[in-house]
């Protein structure tokens, strides 16, 4: 029963992470409106915003491996809820991009530690648990998402909005952080992890999933309006089919982590995700492309949860210090994954460009079995 309500708790953790972020996501033209921020000007409150999350991964390992994933998470995750009304109240670009690096480096102690508290949960059960956590943020971005379309869509300002996701998201957060468990005590490691061999393929494999995941989030969308000149709302879906797809992978995760182990797994899903954009791409119309994303979304779900759980075999350091190492580099992924595709659109065409998306997934899926062989199975 005390894991089974761990577990609950930290799946809920992971889907408030989602639903604050996503809050920030919708009403970013709002807060950019209200300061008269040009595209350079936002671009550079976004570089507050990476800078922080890198900042914060660091750190968030060494506080973890301190003082352990449970009273870490449940800080953190009610400083980042909190942290959201920043953005809304900043009154100029350098307090917007100063607020968005506190709120981001709140973030990434959270990841840290909920991932942390999900690899000592797997410990215990003795089997994969991991993914179908990792569902539960994928349904947060959802639910975030029509919160903030519908806030936005109603004219409530980002001030009010905040306020209203960042006390309620607080308050759940104190209380869904309760049953959590502590991981048993270890002598004191390394603050930062060593990048041998293992944990350096699991970082390239990190980098390449995160990569996919943040360019199926900022760019399928306008894949649809410029390849099939799709009308905004059919546009729009794009978000919602990765989304939902996201979390029908990641829920049948675990037993397919379990059946087939890690490295098999993400080989598929690797070769899934590339055909899914490669029957995007050479789609015919739009609906045929969101069916093509589709498919790309439930083969990207599962590669970062089963590298998250795999990072603590592959290292001496503590888990959190490991775990934040890797997360450092996929978040390198998710910061210079779409920008390129966008350098590379400007270049060529959009549908080209997103062809990187079917060769960065043949990597994942060709690096699954040296990155993950030992660490097959939860081993």
């Amino acid at each position: 029963m005390e894991l089974r309500t761990a577990r609950i708790g930290t799946t809920a953790a992971f889907l408030l992470t989602g639903a604050v972020m996503a809050a920030w996501s919708t009403r970013i033209p709002a807060v950019q409106d209200r300061l008269h921020l040009t595209p350079s000007g936002l671009s550079v409150a976004i570089l507050g915003l990476e800078g922080g999350a890198v900042i914060g991964l660091p750190v968030g390992g060494a506080l973890v491996a301190r003082f352990g994933s449970r009273r870490c998470l449940r800080v953190a995750l009610i400083l980042y809820a909190l942290a959201l009304a920043g953005p809304a109240v900043a009154g100029s670009l350098t307090l917007l991009a100063l607020a968005l690096g506190i709120f981001a480096a709140a973030c990434s102690v959270v990841d840290v530690a909920m991932n942390a508290q999900g690899v000592e949960l797997e410990r215990r059960y003795g089997r994969p648990v991991l993914s179908s956590m990792h569902a539960g943020h994928s349904g947060g971005l959802l639910v975030g998402g029509v919160v903030g379309t519908g806030a936005a869509a109603a004219g409530v300002s980002p001030v009010a909005h905040f306020a209203a996701v960042g006390v309620a998201a607080a308050v759940a957060a104190a209380l869904v952080t309760r049953p959590l468990v502590d991981e048993p005590r270890r002598p004191r490691g390394p603050a930062l992890a060593r990048p041998g061999r293992g944990l350096a393929l699991l970082g390239v494999v990190a980098f390449c999933g995160f990569v996919l995941d943040g360019t199926a989030y900022n760019w399928t969308a306008v894949h649809l309006r410029t390849a099939h000149d799709a009308a905004p709302g059919v546009a729009a879906l794009a978000f919602t089919v990765v989304a939902l797809a996201q979390i029908v992978g990641r829920l049948a995760g675990d037993r397919l982590a379990l059946r087939w182990g890690r490295a098999r797994l993400v080989r598929v899903a690797g070769g899934t995700a590339a055909l899914g954009a490669a029957l995007a791409i050479l789609s015919p119309g739009a609906f045929p492309a969101l069916a093509g994303w589709a498919v790309f979304g439930l083969g990207l779900a599962v590669i970062a949860p089963v590298v998250f759980s795999a990072t603590p075999g592959a290292s001496d350091a503590p888990a959190p210090v490991a775990i934040a190492a890797v997360t450092t580099v996929g978040y390198l992924g998710s910061f210079t994954g779409p920008p390129l595709i966008g350098v590379v659109a400007g270049a060529t065409s959009l549908p080209r460009a997103m062809w990187l998306l079917v060769a960065v997934a043949v990597v994942v899926s060709a690096l699954a079995g040296p990155a993950l062989h030992r660490r097959a199975s939860g081993q």
